[in-house]
């Protein structure tokens, strides 16, 4: 059972939020107080010069650089890259390097056994010091302030090849489901199928949609429709993940 301020502890130097998804990660920490948001993305060429984010693509677009996306489908896909961007972007976010203040990353809540530990190891050998997982689609519902004791939630994040269904009772995932969306295919009848199969609880009917790709012409009103049950999307669907995992750190 996860609450706002489940990780704060006093002292803790400079602990992170990280989202690490398959075309952007974002990091926060409370010394800067502000979002690092870059594409997630390594770049190199023959001569060595290597570069992360949007400074790789420059580099891509200046040169014969390489690019790799070392995530895919909201998981770890070439451990050693991932490892090397995170901690550019944890010296950029002004993090000592001899830190053990924890880092609370959002994990798929469909991933594997396999791919939670994989992702784990990514970020201690990153970052050093405690990690701990929090599955997106429950970080994503906490920053969002939804009312998980006495609502009926249901969860959609739609990420970039990967969308997950879930529903959370007891402020914990209770089941989830992940569909995949061919590209040009209305995604509405998909997602309402995955929510109607998860069935219903006491409380409200709630339905939060989150990720990237919430803001998918029109699929609000559609999942309403569908489903009968409140559609609420934040302002910043994109950023629901990460604000959860802020909220654990901080409450």
């Amino acid at each position: 059972m996860l609450t706002p301020g489940a990780y704060a502890r006093r002292g803790l130097r400079h602990p992170v939020a990280l989202d690490l998804g398959t075309s952007t990660v974002r990091l926060w920490t409370p010394v800067s107080g502000t979002v690092v948001t870059e594409p997630a993305v390594v770049a190199w060429t023959p001569s060595g010069a290597q570069a992360v984010g949007r400074a790789a693509i420059a580099l891509r677009d200046s040169g014969d650089a390489k690019l790799l996306w070392p995530v895919r489908s909201g998981v770890v896909a070439d451990f050693f890259a991932c490892v090397h961007l995170l901690r550019v972007l944890a010296a950029a976010s002004g993090r000592p390097g001899d830190d053990v203040s924890p880092v609370v990353v959002g994990v798929p809540a469909t991933a594997t056994l396999r791919q939670q530990d994989l992702l784990d190891a990514v970020v201690r050998q990153a970052f050093g010091g405690r990690v701990a997982t929090v599955e997106e689609p429950l970080a994503a519902a906490l920053g969002c302030r939804a009312d998980l004791d006495g609502d009926d939630v249901v969860t959609v994040d739609i990420g970039q090849g990967r969308t997950e269904i879930v529903r959370i009772a007891d402020r914990a995932v209770e089941a989830a489901e992940r569909v995949d969306v061919p590209d040009g295919l209305d995604p509405a009848p998909l997602i309402a199928a995955a929510v109607r199969r998860l069935g219903t609880r006491p409380g409200r009917r709630r339905l939060l949609i989150t990720g990237g790709g919430a803001a998918h012409p029109q699929l609000a009103a559609r999942l309403a429709a569908l489903t009968g049950r409140v559609v609420t999307m934040p302002a910043d669907p994109h950023l629901a993940t990460l604000t959860g995992l802020r909220l654990l750190l901080t409450g």
